[in-house]
């Protein structure tokens, strides 16, 4: 079947491409977070749609989203590219979830049901048993507490923000390899006491040294000074 163009479409199908484009923002989304798209990576449209069982359309909507995400990025001659990442832009983005994730998980402290709480700590618990588990596995379980204490805040628009530059943050550990799983579970674990205990300036404080802590690591990776 032929791709189906913006000016041949169908009513039916134009009100289903929103649709669409959200799929395939998904599946992109899903590439990047699972290392298969690397900063640097060129996303030819033709190849990603014949990848992707999609038309063109809804992948040239998606990744203007992505775009605007900064994600991705148009280069003259050369298509859309997956945004490097300077170590500078990294810390930039980990002092902004900083202040945004601390104040989210203040707001969020003693209001996480029970019941999701203690998913969230088997999540983590079957997570750290894993040896060598994989980028999609940690960001799955990962998305579940600071996911979840982002919603929990009641605040829309700073959990859709917290959403996006974690999504910056899990790219730019899989390119250059920095996740940790063993050493986030525990600061996990503590951050989701402290969210469990009710108490806001505890779930605060928790949650800006877990991010402080994953700062500290990367800098200190990069400079050679932990290994």
């Amino acid at each position: 079947m032929g791709e189906i163009e913006e000016s041949g479409l169908e009513p039916g199908i134009a009100a289903d491409r929103p649709n669409l484009t959200e799929q395939v923002y998904g599946q992109l989304m899903d590439l990047l977070i699972r290392g298969e798209l690397r900063p640097g990576d060129v996303i030819a449209e033709r190849p990603m749609a014949e990848q992707l069982k999609a038309s063109r359309t809804p992948i040239r909507e998606a990744l203007g989203r992505l775009e605007a995400e900064g994600l991705v990025y148009k280069q003259p001659n050369r298509g859309v590219i997956v945004s490097l990442f300077s170590t500078e832009a990294f810390v930039d983005i980990l002092n902004v979830r900083q202040l945004l994730e601390a104040e989210a998980a203040r707001l969020a402290a003693g209001r996480i049901p029970a019941e999701r709480l203690s998913a969230i700590r088997v999540a983590l618990l079957n997570l750290g048993e894993k040896p060598k588990p994989t980028l999609s596995e940690i960001w799955e379980v990962d998305d579940m507490l600071h996911g979840e204490i982002a919603d929990t805040a009641g605040n829309e628009l700073m959990a859709s923000m917290i959403r996006d530059l974690r999504r910056r943050t899990h790219v730019f550990n899989a390119y250059r390899k920095s996740v940790e799983p063993s050493a986030s579970i525990e600061e996990n674990l503590l951050l989701l006491d402290a969210i469990e205990s009710g108490d806001a300036e505890r779930a605060r404080i928790a949650m800006a040294n877990h991010i402080e802590a994953v700062k500290l690591a990367l800098i200190g990776r990069l400079s050679g000074t932990r290994r």
